[in-house]
């Protein structure tokens, strides 16, 4: 049986999906290295999923400024986190859920990984 979609389920899926990315052999070292605290980050993670899915207006911040520092911002790793949120997505949500989370996961992390990439170039050009 699968969730429903609400804010319940959403932290069941960020809860999920990032005990499953704080193992993984690729990216868990990257987020344990990068996260000081593991339940403020998960917080704000659940805001920003209920924010991007279900217009709740929770999330404040800027991810992308977070994110560009992140040496490994790179399409290896995105690929990997996108297979295991695909993966997560689909133990929990119907499909056509999972594809909405899908598709805005995949348009944030490709901008995401194209301005961390221009960033690191315009440093190499400026060195």
């Amino acid at each position: 049986m699968h969730a429903p979609f609400n804010e319940q389920s959403i932290a069941t899926l960020v809860d999920t999906f990032y005990a499953r990315v704080r193992e993984d052999d690729l990216i868990g070292p990257v987020f344990n290295r990068v996260v000081a605290d593991w339940p403020e980050h998960l917080a704000k993670l659940k805001d920003f999923w209920s924010s991007v899915v279900l217009s709740a207006g929770t999330y404040k911040g800027n991810p992308m400024m977070a994110h560009l520092p992140i040496p490994e911002m790179d399409p290896e790793h995105l690929e990997r986190w996108l297979s295991l949120w695909n993966l997560t997505l689909s133990e929990i949500f119907e499909p056509e859920i999972a594809e909405i989370f899908l598709g805005k996961a995949i348009m944030v992390g490709e901008r995401f990984v194209a301005a961390a990439t221009s960033v690191r170039g315009a440093q190499l050009v400026s060195q």
